[in-house]
């Protein structure tokens, strides 16, 4: 038996060698039997078993230490987004923050691990100062609770341009009046869009039609061609603590006018839950 702990013992001093030449995590290498192995480990399956027991207590440890980053930074979230949203409301940097008739910031939880993102307020979204709140909000409110099981409160809503795109900006309270944004009014407005993303830290952006997936993958590929895959968020913002992934789908107005578009909705944000639970994990 002593000859078996003394062969258990070599193996994990070989094996932390060779982890350690692999430059691997500390977390991994910490999960192995040092050399004051128990005294209990008299096989290979007390060894695993002794290993899933380090592992599963590292893991818990890292969940709790991050659980404590995320709470420590919640106030400074707060505090940026607040200031963020007092800029949008005095801006006039171009056409649109003259002609709307409230800026649309953004709504939901600053630690939010996924963010909405659309191309800019409607009719309704003007007239309340909020993102996605006609048809087209309960619609995707809808989706979030039944693929997702989470509310609006859970997640963050923007859009890319912050004031209301409009045909005609001389009559506001005309309905049928929205626009796609312009070029250059992306331009002057997507520091205000990236200033968010830097601050929430999302794992996962949604980009909800053709305009918002361009803008963020930076591609002229429409949402059809798009949409089904998962990308990495290629950005210069500063201050980006991991890589955002990126799952874009169909705009909810899209799915109102036609039906069809609902079953490739539903696999998009089945991607979007499978990455949110192995973020979780």
């Amino acid at each position: 038996m002593s000859h078996l702990k003394d062969e258990l013992k070599k193996l994990s001093r070989d094996l932390r060698a060779w982890l350690k030449d692999q430059d691997e995590n500390l977390i991994y290498t910490s999960a192995v039997p040092s050399d004051n192995a128990p005294a209990n480990i008299d096989s290979v399956e007390d060894l695993m078993a002794e290993t899933e027991k380090n592992e599963a207590m590292a893991a818990a440890e890292h969940l709790f230490f991050q659980a404590a980053a995320e709470k420590k930074f919640e106030p400074q979230k707060k505090i940026s987004l607040e200031s963020l949203r007092e800029q949008v409301i005095a801006c006039r940097d171009c056409p649109l923050g003259i002609s709307r008739l409230n800026p649309v910031f953004g709504i939901g939880s600053p630690k939010a691990k996924l963010m909405f993102v659309g191309e800019g307020p409607g009719f309704q979204e003007d007239h309340q100062g909020e993102p996605f709140v006609g048809r087209s909000g309960q619609l995707l409110d809808k989706i979030m609770e039944k693929v997702l099981s989470l509310r609006r409160s859970d997640v963050y809503i923007a859009n890319i341009v912050k004031c209301h795109p409009m045909k005609n900006p001389e009559t506001p309270e005309a309905h049928s009046n929205d626009r796609p944004p312009a070029p250059d009014e992306i331009e002057k407005c997507r520091h205000y869009l990236e200033e968010q993303i830097r601050i929430i830290q999302p794992v996962c952006i949604v980009p909800l039609g053709s305009v918002a997936a361009k803008f963020l993958l930076k591609t002229n590929k429409g949402i059809s061609f798009l949409r089904g895959h998962v990308y990495d968020y290629e950005s210069d913002i500063p201050g980006l603590r991991h890589t955002i992934k990126v799952i874009p789908t169909y705009h909810p107005a899209a799915l109102l006018r036609n039906q069809n578009l609902k079953r490739d909705t539903w696999h998009d944000i089945l991607l979007v839950k499978d990455l949110l639970d192995s973020a979780s994990q």
